[in-house]
């Protein structure tokens, strides 16, 4: 009874997150409430982005275990259009009772990363109306995600550990 009880509520909560994800498309920016963009000193500087995610993926503690996006499907999970970017790569939390995430992108430029910094301050706005009342110890992660935009590289980590990740990132 137990273990179809919670394969039950794993299910809704996969369908909750989904439903949050794919709303509305208003985005918010760190002026109204969204999540601030950390701009590196750096524009310079060239990454790869596969390698810093899976770098987060493993270097970063984790309470859920991530499973990677299909690229198909990270412009409906995540909101990113597969024009704005040229290399990219997403990790979600598999049991759906975390905000855990991370999501690196090569934008094809400075304008396109801008709107992928967009999209993923609009995640995070759904994500926490999806768990404030679902989960609201995920608040916290939410409250203060880790979105950097350096130049044409962007990278989101939704985690316990930011300065971990700020470190990562680089």
């Amino acid at each position: 009874m137990k273990k179809k009880l919670i394969a039950v509520i794993a299910a809704l909560t996969v369908c909750v997150t989904g439903l949050a994800s794919c709303g509305g498309s208003d985005s918010s920016s760190a002026a109204d409430g969204g999540a601030a963009v950390a701009e590196s000193t750096a524009p310079d500087k060239t990454y790869d982005v596969i390698a810093v995610a899976d770098s987060l993926k493993s270097g970063v503690k984790w309470v859920d275990s991530l499973n990677e996006l299909e690229s198909d499907m990270v412009e409906k999970v995540i909101g990113v259009k597969a024009a704005l970017y040229t290399k990219g790569k997403v990790y979600i939390g598999s049991g759906g009772t975390t905000a855990e995430e991370i999501a690196c992108f090569e934008a094809t430029d400075n304008a396109a990363a801008g709107e992928i910094v967009t999209a993923l301050n609009a995640r995070v706005e759904a994500q926490k109306k999806a768990f404030e009342n679902y989960q609201p110890a995920e608040m916290t992660k939410l409250g203060a995600p880790v979105i950097v935009q350096n130049g044409k590289y962007v990278f989101m980590c939704i985690s316990d550990e930011n300065d971990k990740a700020k470190e990562i990132i680089g």
